[in-house]
């Protein structure tokens, strides 16, 4: 929708819009006029939440969402109908019992039947007890049904609190705030502060009822954790599977003992053969008397000789540990070629075997040492290696009982740590519960306001004329979008799609003469009605102006729907074609609507002039019925002829030799004749006589909706092979006359 159009749509009803929102203003204004004042108390309190001081029954990290959790249950509390009731006992026992009470009843409320049935010392003792009890009163029993009904009758209501009471948390801080808005300051403040006690009673109550809850249940969990870990026991005792297990463990630990000693052993014994190997050399060479030298040892050969060493004992610690062949045979090939790496680098020279070297006879007494050091090392070896086999034939043979010992020993350990971590937790919950953590503190006590909360009065008044204004806008610009109407140029293209010769603006013609209106005599108009009476002139001219071009003479006006302006654009148009010294002929051709016939007094002759009475020619017979219409200015002359009107057709009604046959032959003294056909939609007339006319001219209504069989008569139209001069968009506001 062009947005143009909307703006002069919504300006053209300004005044509307400007009233709705005038009243909308004065109405809100009048409504407030006896708006009470309202004072405001607030109050913080921290709550201690960044505190984690709860009993718990099972452990759980402590994070940002848990307190959020607890500031809403906290708020939620706080407005509950628990506390909020037992504000209101408080604040009724205040009114009934002080000289200045916070509200008193009207006179007429005093004087009525209900407030003369309650007991006023019955309802205060009820009211002190439910206090007392922290219980609420409900309405399914008839005697306290009463007394919330007292409560509403003195505002206490939890309806009435509930909408006077603010609870919120600050935003990122540890506080909550209560604020209150009532008619009294002191009320105000009494309200807030009672209210933190009131809730303090309540939270506590509910509190220590969960802690020992709590309490009772971890106590449970230990007494039953530890009838677990006491049966576990006694199973173990009563099968013996505990002496089992610490014998395993003590031969496990023996059998370690023993292969650390005999790899201990094993090294000593290669290093006594390494020893005696060198004797029985020096020995060899002291014999064989040789004075050459020796060859020198390689210094670099004793690096090889000590990594040679070392991987023959750790093939045969291996074999130890695994009593795999395969690694005693490694452990054989490497003590073989370590062996020969020694015997190569333990060459020395006859120097070093003659004076400074031992005796023959010290060699010998080595020898012997190490010969029996051996020995003894050797009768050690096999009796270790007794041991230790004996020992793992031990453990192998309870290796069926040590799987089932393993299990319940871990089960037990199990069974101990659980019972001794739920004793903890006991103890934790107790000294919780006997140190009655409250973190709740009053961090400002409400105090009576001073002034007044400013007034809304202004605020409620320019909302309502602002929504008043935006909504009569919306309404506006919903019902123009809703109108399907051919209101502009633009949407008549979009729509229809037919040629457009002219457009022509709504004029009212009360205590108007049209053929005034066309000549521009009208006198005494204002400048509006002047301005319109002006673009309806030139919109006439322009339509003139596109008959005159069109090369055609006869005429049929015609439209889809009746009530569209034919005749008065036919009568128009007439009028300015004589001003411009042109004869024109006007045959009513409307026989449902003979309206032509009624406006400009034509004789009703259509249905009796036939060519058949040969004592006239045609011209005569149309001079002689028809009726002149005088025009006050321009050369021109204005013929009408009229018809009587009747439910048929022209091919019904009208004789054989009949006028519309001829027109042809009145061309010579007319310069355009005129047809007005009856709606498409309606009739079949205009169909009938497109065949008399050189050109169709359709009438379109701005206000006209396009409907479907709208769209079947415009398809007409554009199936007439070139006799369809244009349309001509009738009754358009004179805003939207040059819209595109």
């Amino acid at each position: 929708m062009d947005l143009a159009y909307l703006f002069r749509v919504i300006l053209k009803r300004k005044w509307i819009i400007l009233g709705a929102t005038l009243l909308a203003s004065l109405v809100a204004w009048f409504l407030t006029r006896n708006e009470p004042k309202i004072y405001l108390s607030t109050s913080r309190f921290s709550t201690g939440f960044a505190v984690p001081d709860e009993i718990k029954v099972n452990e759980s990290n402590y994070n940002i969402y848990d307190a959020d959790v607890k500031f809403n249950n906290a708020i939620n509390t706080w407005n509950s109908p628990s506390v909020i009731s037992l504000l209101s006992y408080t604040l009724i026992l205040h009114d009934l019992g002080s000289p200045t009470p916070f509200r008193s009843l009207t006179p007429a409320q005093k004087q009525s039947s209900f407030y003369a049935s309650i007991d006023p010392a019955a309802a205060r003792k009820v009211f002190e007890d439910k206090l007392e009890n922290m219980s609420v009163l409900t309405s399914y029993k008839p005697d306290e049904r009463d007394l919330l009904e007292y409560l509403a009758l003195y505002g206490y209501s939890y309806k009435y609190l509930s909408q006077a009471i603010q609870v919120f948390q600050v935003q990122r801080t540890d506080y909550i705030e209560v604020d209150c808005k009532t008619e009294n300051p002191e009320l105000s403040a009494f309200i807030v502060n009672n209210l933190f006690d009131q809730f303090i009673r309540y939270y506590r109550n509910i509190r220590t009822a969960k802690s020992q809850e709590s309490i009772d249940t971890l106590q449970s969990m230990m007494e039953k954790k530890k009838q677990e870990w006491e049966d576990k026991k006694k199973l173990l005792a009563s099968e013996g599977l505990g002496d089992i297990a610490s014998q395993n463990q003590s031969n496990l630990d023996l059998i370690t003992e023993f292969e650390r000693s005999l790899n201990d052993e094993t090294d000593k014994q290669t290093d006594y053969d390494y020893e005696l190997r060198r004797i029985n050399q020096k020995l060899d060479n002291l014999t064989k008397g040789s004075g050459t030298a020796a060859a020198l040892p390689n210094q670099n050969n004793n690096e090889e000789l000590i990594q040679a060493r070392k991987a023959m004992n750790d093939a045969y610690a291996e074999y130890l540990k695994t009593n795999d062949k395969a690694q005693l045979s490694k452990y054989k090939q490497l003590e073989a070629e370590y062996f020969s790496k020694y015997s190569n680098s333990n060459s020395v020279t006859a120097e070093e075997k003659g004076g400074g070297g031992d005796t023959k006879n010290d060699l010998l007494e080595k020898k012997n040492d190490l010969t029996v050091n051996i020995q003894a090392g050797k009768d050690k070896i096999r009796d270790l290696q007794s041991k230790i086999g004996a020992l793992r034939s031990t453990v192998n043979s309870s290796s069926s009982k040590n799987a089932n010992v393993e299990s319940l020993l871990e089960e037990a350990k199990l069974s101990e740590r659980e019972y001794f971590d739920a004793k903890q937790k006991y103890t934790n919950a107790l000294d919780i519960g006997s140190s009655s953590v409250n973190n709740f503190r009053q961090l400002q006590v409400a105090q009576p306001a001073i002034e007044p909360e400013p007034s809304k009065r202004i605020i409620i008044v320019g909302m309502a004329g602002a929504i008043t204004f935006m909504t009569a806008i919306l309404l506006i610009v919903l019902l123009t979008y809703l109108d399907s109407s051919i209101r502009t140029p633009g949407i008549f293209a979009r729509l229809v799609n037919l040629k457009l010769i002219s457009m022509v603006n709504f004029m009212t013609l009360r205590n108007k003469s049209l053929q005034e209106v066309v000549m521009g005599k009208v006198e005494g108009e204002g400048h509006i009605d002047k301005r319109r009476s002006n673009v309806f002139r030139e919109s006439i001219r322009k339509l003139r102006y596109e008959i005159e071009h069109s090369g055609k003479q006869i005429f049929l006006f015609t439209s889809t729907q009746k009530g569209q302006g034919k005749t008065t654009l036919i009568m128009a148009v007439s009028y300015s074609l004589c001003m411009s010294r042109k004869n024109i002929l006007i045959i009513d051709t409307n026989f449902c609507n003979n309206d032509l016939t009624i406006l400009m007094h034509a004789e009703p002759v259509l249905e009796k002039i036939s060519e058949e009475n040969k004592a006239m020619s045609l011209q005569e017979k149309i001079m002689a019925f028809s009726k002149g219409v005088p025009i006050e200015t321009g050369g021109g002359k204005l013929l009408i002829i009229g018809s009587q009107g009747g439910d048929y057709t022209p091919s019904e009604i009208l004789p054989r030799e009949n006028l519309l046959s001829n027109l042809r032959t009145l061309l010579p003294e007319f310069d355009y004749i005129f047809l007005e056909g009856p709606p498409l939609n309606d009739f079949s007339d205009s169909k009938e006589l497109v065949g008399y006319v050189d050109g169709v001219v359709a009438i379109f209504s701005a206000s006209h909706i396009v409907k479907q069989i709208d769209k079947e008569s415009v398809k007409f139209f554009k199936e007439l092979n070139g006799k369809f001069t244009g349309s001509v968009l009738n009754m358009v506001d004179l805003e939207n006359v040059n819209v595109i």
